[in-house]
């Protein structure tokens, strides 16, 4: 194991410094070539990279800046960019939570936050032999796993020591840019100070589901077979309603290191609260379904519309724009009223058997009461219909209207239609 971590520090450190050396030949290897005063500096910094990345060296170095970063799963910088208070390592997981938090990740991303020129360090930190990273080694006290590269113990005390700086947060702080909720404790002015602090952790989880969701070739080859109809074992997943934040703006490595590689994005999945959705009960009360709570809350509106039109237009002749009118009214109660009724309908058949209903709505909202009426129940609900409208236009009123027989015939052969046009 000591082994395996150590020869993964040794190829990182010499990846680094190879990078480095491609830059410096890539400038020596311009089209127009160099002057010898630019080849002698070029050389020189060939000299100091291998001086500088040698594997000792390095860790030296390491260790002295490893206290410009942070490793975090939650980190401050996210509520404000310029907020300096403490950043939380959090690695605590329990698969069992009831709720979606950084808790519920298996193995969540390690942020790292501070001077983006020592994000090279939370690299090494993040180093992972299989078993663990170097950064969890060395939380657990597991020093030894720096030994094969150090010359001396102390010298991987030192380098130990240094690097837990990345890890610790000796003296917890908030800041005054930072969320903060006093949270009082008993007498005399005594507060909790609480400061929330953004998950990177599962905001980087939540990315890359998303993405995987969005772009990833299985998903796309599901979405595929969706669209011609063909088996997929694959499910198709889709995230509805997602807005998008920017952390950092144009540089988002400024805020964190995950930050850098979400360019800067968090998903924002939707809070809204449900539609509320009524419990369903069947009419099972009174003999006439027009008069029941629902049909009168759901046409309410659209009935004293018609209503004041009738008055208004009640000194006039009539004529055939008023008719129009009156008829466009008079549809749009009646498509509420079916709109309603399709609920019933569709209901389990036979549910009508123990309601109070006239035989005749029973066979219009329970299609399995149809044979308990031998007459013609369409033209009986469509007069139901017709006494109904007449009585509410006439309540809607004040009794401005007294409306007769003609009106009666009119609404109940407007409903005759409407009832045949929707298939029953």
């Amino acid at each position: 194991m000591q082994t395996e971590i150590s020869t993964l520090i040794q190829a990182y450190i010499e990846q680094r410094r190879q990078t480095k050396l491609d830059e410096i030949e890539k400038k020596k290897n311009v089209k127009n070539g160099v002057s010898e005063i630019e080849l002698a500096n070029l050389n020189e910094q060939i000299q100091t990279a291998y001086q500088d990345f040698d594997v000792q060296t390095w860790l030296t170095s390491a260790a002295v800046r490893a206290k410009q970063i942070s490793l975090a799963t939650h980190a401050v910088k996210f509520t404000h960019g310029s907020a300096k208070g403490s950043n939380i390592l959090a690695l605590a997981s329990n698969t069992d939570a009831p709720y979606l938090d950084s808790s519920a990740i298996v193995t969540p991303a390690v942020d790292a936050v501070g001077n983006a020129a020592a994000l090279d360090v939370a690299k090494l930190l993040q180093l992972d032999d299989g078993n663990a990273t170097l950064a969890v080694y060395l939380s657990q006290g597991d020093d030894h796993v720096l030994r094969p590269l150090a010359s001396s113990d102390e010298q991987c005390q030192l380098w130990a020591d240094g690097l837990r700086q990345a890890l610790e947060v000796k003296t917890p702080s908030s800041h005054t840019l930072a969320k903060q909720i006093y949270f009082p404790i008993g007498g005399d002015n005594q507060y909790h100070l609480i400061s929330p602090l953004y998950s990177s952790a599962l905001a980087h989880e939540l990315f890359h589901q998303v993405q995987h969701s969005r772009f990833s070739d299985e998903m796309k080859a599901a979405r595929d077979a969706r669209k011609k109809n063909q088996p997929s074992d694959i499910d198709v997943v889709r995230y509805s309603n997602l807005a998008i934040t920017i952390s950092g703006g144009s540089k988002p490595q400024n805020i964190s290191q995950l930050n850098s590689k979400r360019y800067g994005k968090t998903y924002l999945f939707p809070c809204t609260a449900p539609d509320w959705q009524s419990q369903y009960q069947p009419p099972m009360f009174g003999s006439n379904w027009f008069d029941s709570r629902e049909v009168g809350r759901d046409t309410y509106y659209l009935v004293k519309l018609l209503a004041e039109f009738l008055v208004k237009v009640k000194p006039l002749d009539s004529n055939i724009r008023i008719r129009q009118r009156r008829d466009r009214l008079a549809d749009q109660i009646l498509d509420s009223i079916l709109t309603l009724a399709v609920s019933h309908q569709t209901n389990t058949s036979g549910w009508s058997e123990t309601s109070e209903l006239s035989q005749a709505q029973q066979c219009w909202l329970d299609p399995q009461a149809e044979h308990l009426y031998s007459g013609d129940w369409q033209t009986e609900v469509s007069r139901d219909f017709g006494l109904w409208l007449n009585n509410r236009l006439e309540k809607a009123s004040q009794q401005q209207l007294m409306l007769g027989s003609e009106a009666l015939q009119h609404w109940q052969a407007l409903c005759h239609d409407a009832i045949r046009e929707a298939g029953r």
